[in-house]
């Protein structure tokens, strides 16, 4: 009579370390594709709050300076004076600023004054950090640019800033002439994870 022994001892050494070895390997796929969607959606939405970032302040700042007299101007700052509604006036300064690299700020500082730019003696300012991931001065790219009424680019720096603007700002390094500038082009850039994103735009002055 033949007889069937049955195994009652479980699974052999061999069984658990094949399915301990599955489950290593699975866990591995799945954790490294985690991995990528994260790093993916990271970077996602970086690039995207650069890039809102950068038109919403190409936006705010063209149209402050379309309307606006030049008072003082180098390549990472502009002081203007602008009318801002009836016979509101205000004297602004917009800058880039250095940052722990790759980031920097973008600036803009905003004073009360009459229509000549006159701000009252030891009147305090709104100050504004537009963006905290500005690239401008971090990586040497100039935010503004500046054409005469002939269409050529200003490259001389000869003129020290409009009292109006030493005034408000303090003291400041010699600039481009505000008499001189016809066109203005500005070029912001931001930053996102290990990279920049720019735009620029021409901005002709009233």
């Amino acid at each position: 009579m033949e007889t069937t022994t049955r195994r009652d001892g479980g699974f052999s050494l061999v069984e658990l370390l094949l399915v301990v070895a599955l489950l290593g390997t699975t866990i591995g796929v799945m954790y490294s594709a985690l991995q990528v969607l994260t790093i993916s959606a990271s970077t996602s939405t970086e690039e995207s709050a650069a890039a809102q970032d950068l038109s919403y302040s190409m936006e705010l700042l063209s149209k402050t300076l379309m309307g606006s007299q030049v008072l003082y101007a180098n390549d990472t700052q502009i002081v203007v004076l602008s009318q801002v509604g009836g016979g509101t006036w205000q004297v602004s300064s917009i800058a880039a600023t250095a940052g722990p690299t790759p980031r920097g700020g973008l600036i803009w500082r905003r004073w009360s004054s009459d229509a000549s730019g006159t701000v009252p003696v030891g009147a305090s300012y709104t100050r504004w950090v537009m963006s905290d991931r500005n690239a401008n001065q971090s990586n040497s790219i100039a935010l503004f640019s500046y054409y005469s009424a002939t269409n050529t680019v200003l490259t001389q720096k000869s003129t020290t800033a409009d009292a109006r603007a030493t005034a408000v700002v303090g003291a400041l390094p010699v600039g481009y002439a505000p008499t001189d500038i016809k066109r203005i082009r500005l070029h912001i850039a931001t930053t996102f994870n290990a990279g920049i994103r720019d735009d620029f735009r021409d901005i002709a002055l009233r």
